[in-house]
């Protein structure tokens, strides 16, 4: 006896829409979205259980914690949807996808061991592009008051003060306090590389990859990260390795 699930998550509350084999409706529930909750949810559901959801901020959450409760999870792209906007329908739609086989472009979501290093990666990107947005702050400040800025020299420790007194004095202590926020991110920075390619040589398939002409650490960390395993791929030719 099979029960195909369709998800509509939300913030607050999630819609479960569960079919049979038929298609025949079974019930529609509305409940919190909370991993327990969802849990008990599924194990009240009897049968092999067969759930789709759409891609979504939760999605990954979610997947890792229904996975064991349940035969087959599919995480599906948004499709655009026309007309009012329907839970209900939109929950019994992915549960009819689920049962026909005929799902959208579906979302890897298995990372296995290497959840760790994919959260690393997201933040070590995070604070780059912190840093790289201040450094764009700092420019635009003596540029906009006709002070023209070639090269990194700008931003290094030695010449500091001679370039904040070339800005006028009400803007010096502005400037001061963007060098502050640039010196506090780079730390981080530095700090967010260092812990990336730590968890990234825990893994055997970055060093082979590091081989690779124009692959340093930090690439080969994304890319393992990203790709997880080349399984997925129908191909060989789609295949890293």
């Amino acid at each position: 006896m099979e029960r195909f699930i369709g998800l509509d998550v939300h913030r607050p509350s999630t819609t479960c829409a569960v079919i049979d084999a038929r298609g025949k409706r079974l019930r529609v529930d509305v409940v919190e979205t909370n991993g327990q909750t969802l849990i008990e949810f599924l194990k009240l559901q009897p049968g092999t259980l067969r759930l789709c959801m759409e891609e979504g901020t939760q999605a990954l959450w979610l997947a890792e914690i229904l996975s064991p409760h349940v035969e087959q999870l599919a995480v599906v792209h948004v499709t655009e949807s026309r007309g009012p906007k329907d839970d209900e329908r939109d929950a019994l739609a992915l549960a009819e996808q689920m049962r026909t086989g005929k799902l959208d472009t579906t979302v890897y979501k298995h990372v296995g061991p290497f959840g760790a290093l994919r959260n690393l990666v997201k933040t070590h990107g995070m604070v780059v592009r912190d840093v790289v947005r201040t450094q764009n702050r700092i420019r635009a400040m003596f540029r906009s008051r006709g002070v023209p800025v070639v090269g990194k020299a700008v931003y290094g420790t030695k010449e500091r003060e001679a370039w904040v007194a070339k800005l006028p004095t009400n803007a010096q202590g502005a400037g001061r306090l963007l060098y502050a926020q640039y010196d506090a991110g780079n730390d981080v920075r530095k700090e967010a590389e260092k812990k990336l390619i730590e968890e990234s040589h825990q893994h055997p398939i970055t060093r082979v990859l590091e081989t690779c002409p124009g692959v340093g650490p930090i690439r080969a960390a994304q890319i393992v990260s990203v790709v997880v395993t080349p399984h997925p791929m129908v191909t060989r030719a789609q295949r890293f390795w």
